[in-house]
């Protein structure tokens, strides 16, 4: 209770004050009697201080009325101050209430508004009275305020007299037992330091503090050796004279970068005999003045005072179990701050200390997890900063410490060295991972010389891999920092201090666990090590296995051998002597392609690295940011060994590449066809990276010779179509191919082409493009898949075969029996995406039809009953959106309005089926791009106005359209649509079939969350009221005159409801579960009982022959006219439509067309396959 009232006597002074910064009210006028204000303001309140406040106001405009003088500010201060001067029959109550009145005025005078005498004399009367018993707090801190603006604004900052008795009392204000007016103080003094320019009068301020500091000295070293507790709490049981010496210790830090340099160094050489190797309530206090100390720029320390500290903290550092944790860190801190300070001197000092430092702040990585973390961001500093060894110093042919003798950074890092050994010695188990993390940042800054001075540090890590190999998990982190050395020393050295033999009798000592970490982080080796040492110590483990006679370690010595194989792609990671050793390493690969089938796999992962890397170099600089598809471990490693690639390098090895890209080529080839569909993948991805740098005719008669091989073409060049072979046993006896394995090689051949596209010439473009349509003539659709694959990508690399070939591929295309498989759907998709995004660039009419033939396709798809293949056509439409929406954007046509224009001329269509489809497609081109329905006005209205239609489909599909539309929209776009949304949607409400209800339902919710209660219910006709009153009552639990008032509460839960919107468009986009598509689908066949009878399919596609100079609703109406449904009652709204049976003539109708339900156009014929080129 004490205290608490100690703290209310703090912010409100009964009779002696206001503290006007507790008071948050509105700041007093310029230009108006401030005495009227202070009447206006308190006259009405019954409060001591607010009563002698306005006597006191009064009595100063009574004293200047008398005299007839201005009621301006400057001359109630000069009033004020006068009373003050004799105030000897003042009681301590008025001196109060005239100090409040002046910390009010004072701030209103303006610039030179008081002459500098003037101020000085009211500095003098001010002094001698803020010190005057019975005053309140609010009162002394007002004073001080009046004095810190007097000095800084009035008095003459140059002329020390002037100023030397304010700053004095502000001084010993700065350490007074108040804390709001020693803040004040402090604040004040701040400023009025910031203001000196004058090199004398910061002289002799700057002496003020050295005095004031000088004299709390012996208490504070009395107090630097108490021994206390850690928390900052039992600073209040210290007594007031130790309090004050933790106040000048602040003022210090306010005052310290106005200090001069004289007096900056004595005050930090007495600091420095503060600090303790044990904590004290000093503690926290010094590091933080030792911090503002040194970080200032100017301040510019000797180097025997750095020192000084240096060891003084590291000393501290070193006792981390008797200390506190923040403060361990802020002397580490301080220490790593300290020696950026000598090293920028050039002062060999730091590389004196950087043990010292090291080896104190080292020892905090095996405290606990926190600590140790923060310690490790310290100590990744001192090593990334201060270890640079010479140029001179690092060199390959050093092999041992003698060599860097005589060196100060090679002792530095040999001590430093020899601290973390010791760590790991004394440590028990697997170091922590902030320990690894900077024995691995060490690792990498001493690069190769690392094999010198870290050797017993790798020795041993291996020792605790071997001891911990039991548990992957706790030797992760370890093999990762293993890693790191692997990176730094490289695999010569690494296998040097670690060597790999084979051992039958015990696996674990032939240091196997070495291999899986040289695969992650080998980079930037040697090819003509691996062949020289790797490859024969595979042999030899080979050997060993069939030597050893039982065959668990048979099989054991086995899989060892297939890992330092395994380790080709690892060392093909830019290597150093690729342009020199590639081709002996080219005739191993064509052997190993030959004979080991189990080394495929890595050799196409290498042959990928090799040419995806060079290749990457020598790309431009926006290229070669994509990141190459085998990946080391640490990205920031590959960057820099990437950096390390000249162009100069990677020429040469492309070239290298090239001399043996066709024997490899070749032989690839053959592994593909031998090898299992399963692991194909690998291979064909190396086929695809050596055809890009192969000459095309190379790989063109490779190509060739497999067509003639396989007998897929004539020795005259034209391609054979398979015979029915009706009796395969006949073709076995004779020796023939029977057709299952001609249409697997077809297949096969056919998946190998679309990898010889990137680097080909127009005359392997023709040839496969030949095969894919020889392909697409078999009478089965076996090989389509990979056909749909290899022609989408001749059409993603090469633009002009798509200029060129337009409309012959959509014939082609469109030819064709869409597929029932879900891949090779897609794969059919991603061509009529390219060849839909080239028509609606060009203009003709003729290419217009040909687009409105793809869209066709797409839109029946949409309605399709398997899910998959929905899915399929949504995603293809995005795709054609996204890019029109690209290309609109750097040109000035608007391929993207064209596509939605076609779109809509379907809406007129005579068929619901497609009518729905047609909104379908707008709603999935709406949620990829809601800005689309703002760029075409009559989008909106055109949609809208299908729900005055009577068919289900079309009215559930319209309804889904703006469920995603007012999702999608922002609510200030929003609000412009709401009378049309709510006009359109609400007269759906009374229908609960199909769930109608509940769609409109949630799009209200949906405009009521983004626009708010009021103008959704303001945008409501009047027969709809009560049922968006029900909606509100449902959604809120109120009535709606509660909810009217809701309005802001509503706009804020739109954004945070932005995820369920997503997922509600999604669904509504027809993005569902397996689960879910069965019952839409279900739902599906009963609407379409109700409603029209489906459009054959065959209908849709348009004849390339007619049609050509039709309009789009022209084109949208030519399908299928005779499902038209013809009803007298088509704008009614009336409930009981729908629950009526279809018309009477309508069942005839459909059992009349039952047998064309499933029907698809034949197939145009082909055109002539031309001879294939040769050339």
């Amino acid at each position: 209770m004490k205290k608490k009232s100690t703290q209310n006597h703090d912010e409100i002074d009964p009779g002696n004050g206001i503290d006007h910064e507790n008071e948050k009210e509105t700041p007093f006028k310029e230009g108006v009697d401030i005495c009227q204000q202070l009447m206006d303001r308190y006259s009405k309140s019954s409060a001591p201080q607010h009563r002698h406040l306005l006597a006191a106001a009064a009595a100063m405009r009574s004293i200047l009325s008398s005299e007839s003088l201005p009621l301006s500010p400057s001359a109630y201060f000069a009033a004020a101050i006068s009373a003050l001067d004799e105030s000897e029959t003042l009681d301590a109550t008025a001196i109060g209430a005239l100090l409040t009145f002046l910390s009010i005025v004072l701030p209103m005078i303006p610039q030179h508004g008081i002459a500098c005498e003037k101020a000085k004399e009211a500095v003098e009367v001010m002094a001698g009275l803020v010190g005057k018993e019975g005053l309140g707090v609010a009162s002394v801190r007002g004073a001080v305020k009046c004095l810190g603006m007097l000095l800084v604004g009035f008095c003459d900052l140059e002329d020390w007299n002037s100023v030397r008795l304010g700053l004095e009392t502000l001084l010993s204000f700065s350490v007074y037992k108040r804390p709001k007016v020693r803040r004040c103080a402090q604040e004040c003094l701040e400023k009025v330091f910031k203001s000196f320019s004058h090199c004398n009068v910061l002289k002799e301020a700057s002496k003020l503090v050295l005095s004031l500091f000088k004299k709390h000295m012996p208490v504070a070293v009395t107090l630097s050796t108490a021994q206390t507790g850690y928390d900052s709490k039992d600073e209040m049981s210290l007594r007031p004279e130790d309090l004050e010496v933790l106040h000048i210790l602040n003022v210090l830090k306010v005052t310290v970068p106005f200090l001069s340099v004289k007096v900056s160094s004595k005050i930090l050489s007495n600091i420095c005999k503060l600090i303790s190797s044990e904590f004290s309530p000093l503690t926290r206090h010094i590091f933080k003045t030792i911090e503002v100390f040194f970080g200032i720029s100017q301040f510019d320390a000797g180097v025997m005072e750095a020192e000084n500290f240096v060891v003084c903290l590291a000393s501290y550092v070193s006792k981390r179990e008797k200390n506190p944790v923040d403060t361990l860190i802020s002397a580490a801190t301080l220490l790593k701050s300290l020696l950026d300070k000598l090293h920028a001197r050039e002062s060999s000092s730091w590389i004196r200390n950087l043990s010292l430092v090291s080896c104190s702040v080292a020892g905090l990585l095996t405290s606990e997890v926190k600590t140790a973390a923060q310690a490790s961001v310290v100590v990744k500093d001192l090593i990334n900063h201060h270890i640079d060894l010479p140029a001179s110093l690092i060199d390959e042919n050093h092999s041992s410490d003698d060599d860097f003798h005589g060196s100060e950074e090679a002792d530095a890092i040999k001590s430093i060295c020899s601290v973390f050994e010791n760590i790991l010695c004394s440590s028990n188990g697997i170091p922590n991972e902030h320990l690894l993390a900077v024995l691995s940042v060490l690792f990498q800054k001493l690069g190769k010389s690392s094999f010198i001075f870290m050797k017993v540090i790798l020795l041993k890590l291996a020792d605790l891999v071997t001891v911990a190999s039991g548990d992957s998990s706790d030797t992760s982190r370890l093999q990762n920092c293993i890693g790191s050395a692997v990176i730094a020393m490289g695999p010569q050295r690494i296998l040097t201090l670690l060597p790999i033999s084979p051992n039958p009798n015990d696996l674990l000592s032939s240091n196997m666990w070495l291999v899986p970490i040289l695969k992650d982080y080998v980079v930037g080796a040697s090819i003509g090590y691996y062949m020289e040492h790797i490859v024969p110590l595979a042999k030899s483990f080979e050997q060993v296995s069939h030597k050893v006679k039982k065959s668990i370690k048979g099989q054991d010595l086995q899989a060892h051998a297939h890992g330092l194989w395994g380790l080709l792609p690892s060392f093909c990671r830019y290597s150093t002597d690729t342009h020199k050793k590639f081709g002996p390493l080219a005739e191993l690969l064509i052997s190993l392609l030959k004979n080991d089938s189990s080394m495929h796999e890595d050799i196409a992962v290498a042959l990928q690295i090799l040419v995806n890397q060079n290749k990457n170099v020598l790309r431009s600089e926006k290229d070669t940011l994509e990141l190459d598809t085998f990946q080391l471990k640490d990205s920031m490693i590959d960057l820099r060994s990437r950096s390390s690639y000249s162009q100069k390098t990677a020429t040469r090895n492309i070239k290298s590449l090239q001399s043996c890209s066709a024997e490899l080529l070749q032989s690839l080839t053959d592994a593909f066809f031998q090898s299992h569909p399963a692991k194909r993948s690998y291979i064909k991805d190396a086929i695809r990276c050596l055809a890009s740098i192969t000459d095309s005719s190379v790989t063109k008669k490779i190509f060739m010779s497999l067509l003639e091989k396989f007998q897929f073409m004539t020795c005259e060049g034209e391609f054979e179509m398979q015979k029915d072979n009706t009796n395969e046993s006949v073709d076995d006896e004779q020796g023939n191919v029977n057709s299952k394995e001609k249409d697997l090689q077809r297949c096969i051949i056919t998946e190998l082409a679309s990898s010889l596209v990137e680097g080909a010439k127009e005359d392997l473009i023709h040839l496969i493009y030949d095969f894919i349509k020889f392909t697409f003539q078999e009478n089965n659709e076996i090989g389509h898949h990979e056909a749909y694959i290899t022609l989408g990508r001749i059409l993603e690399k090469h633009a002009w075969f798509c200029s060129s070939k337009s409309v012959e591929l959509i014939d082609l295309l469109l030819g064709l029996k869409p597929p029932v498989d879900v891949a090779s759907l897609r794969s059919r998709f991603e061509c009529l995406h390219v060849l839909m995004v080239h028509m609606l660039k060009m203009c003709s009419e003729e290419e217009s039809t040909k687009s409105f033939l793809i869209l066709n396709e797409i839109i029946l798809m949409l309605k399709d009953g398997n899910e998959e293949h929905r899915k399929a056509a949504f995603d293809v439409l995005q795709k054609m959106s996204s890019s029109l929406t690209r290309y609109s954007q750097i040109s000035s046509d608007a391929p993207d309005h064209k596509l939605i224009s076609m779109i809509m001329g379907y809406l007129s269509g005579s068929s619901p089926h497609i009518t729905s489809g047609a909104v379908s497609a707008l709603s999935v081109l709406l949620y990829n791009d809601p800005e689309m329905c703002l760029q075409i006005p009559d989008l909106i209205s055109s949609l809208l106005s299908l729900l005055q239609m009577k068919s289900l489909e079309v009215i559930k599909a319209v309804l889904g359209f703006v469920k995603v539309l007012v999702s999608s929209l922002q609510a200030k776009d929003l609000h412009n649509l709401l009378p049309e949304v709510i006009s359109g949607v609400l007269p759906w409400s009374t229908v609960s079939r199909n769930h109608f209800r509940s769609k409109v339902t949630v799009i209200l919710e949906i405009m009521i969350r983004k626009c708010g209660t009021a103008a959704v219910q303001l945008a409501t006709p009047e027969k709809y009221k009560s049922f968006v009153r029900t909606v509100l009552e449902n959604r809120h639990g109120k009535t709606s005159s509660k909810d009217a008032g809701t309005n802001n509460t509503d706009m804020l839960l739109a954004d945070s409801e932005t995820k369920g919107l997503q997922r509600r468009k999604q669904k509504e986009l027809g993005i569902l579960s397996k689960e879910k598509g069965s019952t839409e689908h279900r739902k599906r066949k009963r609407e379409n009982r109700d409603n029209d009878k489906l459009t054959d399919s065959s209908k849709l596609r348009v004849s390339a022959g007619g049609g050509v100079g039709l309009k789009m609703e022209k084109r949208a109406r030519q399908f299928d006219k005779s499902t038209e449904y013809q009803s007298d009652g088509r704008k009614t709204r009336n409930k009981r439509n729908f629950k009526k049976g279809p018309p009477n003539g309508r069942r005839k109708m459909e059992k009349a067309n039952i047998g064309k339900k499933d029907n698809r156009a034949g197939r145009k014929p082909f055109p002539k396959v031309r001879k294939a080129s040769q050339g």
